[in-house]
C-alpha cells in the first residue's frame, strides 16, 4: 500500500472514485449516469492541479487506486488565529468498500494534515458523513453548529 500525492495521470481514477462516492450517497444511479458531471469533474481536477488550487492524495494497492482525498485551497481575509487567511476544505474522501476499516482514511488524512501544516494553512474544514465523523473527531476536528449552507443551484 502506497499513499502519495495524486499526479495528472491519476485524474481518470480520481473522477471514477468521486462518481462512486456520488452513487453511494444516492446522488447518482450509476457512475456513468451523468457524462457532463464526469467531464466537469475531470476538468476541475485538471485545472486545479495545474493552478495548484487543490491537491489530492491517493492510496495505491497493486497499481490500482483504492482511495482518495482532496484539499481545495483558498485564501480569505485575515482573521484572529489565521493572519495569512490560508485554509483548505477537505473533500472527495472516498475508500472503495472492500478497503474500508484498514486505516486508509487515517493514512490519507495524515498525509493531507502534514501538507497543511507544512504550508501553514490556518484551518481545515469539511462536511463529514456519520460514518467518517469519529475519525475526524479523533484527529481534532470539532463540530460547528453555526455553519449553515445555501445551495444556489437549481
Amino acid at each position: 500500500m502506497l499513499i502519495r500525492e495524486a499526479l495528472a495521470a491519476d485524474i481518470p481514477a480520481l473522477v471514477a472514485l468521486r462518481m462512486q462516492l456520488f452513487c453511494e450517497v444516492g446522488e447518482l444511479a450509476t457512475s456513468e449516469a451523468d457524462p457532463a458531471l464526469w467531464q466537469a469533474t475531470r476538468d476541475y481536477f485538471t485545472q486545479s492541479m495545474q493552478e495548484g488550487s487543490a491537491r489530492s492524495w491517493v492510496v495505491e494497492v497493486d497499481n490500482a487506486l483504492v482511495a482518495c482525498g482532496t484539499l481545495a485551497l483558498f485564501v480569505r481575509p485575515p482573521y484572529p488565529g489565521n493572519l495569512a487567511g490560508r485554509e483548505a476544505y477537505v473533500l472527495n474522501m472516498y475508500i472503495r468498500p472492500a478497503w474500508r476499516r484498514r486505516g486508509l482514511a487515517g493514512g490519507l488524512l495524515d498525509a493531507m494534515l502534514a501538507h497543511a501544516r507544512e504550508q501553514r494553512l490556518g484551518k481545515l474544514w469539511l462536511h463529514a458523513s456519520d460514518e467518517g465523523r469519529p475519525l475526524y473527531e479523533r484527529l481534532g476536528f470539532l463540530g460547528n453548529p453555526a455553519c449553515l449552507e445555501l445551495s444556489l443551484s437549481t
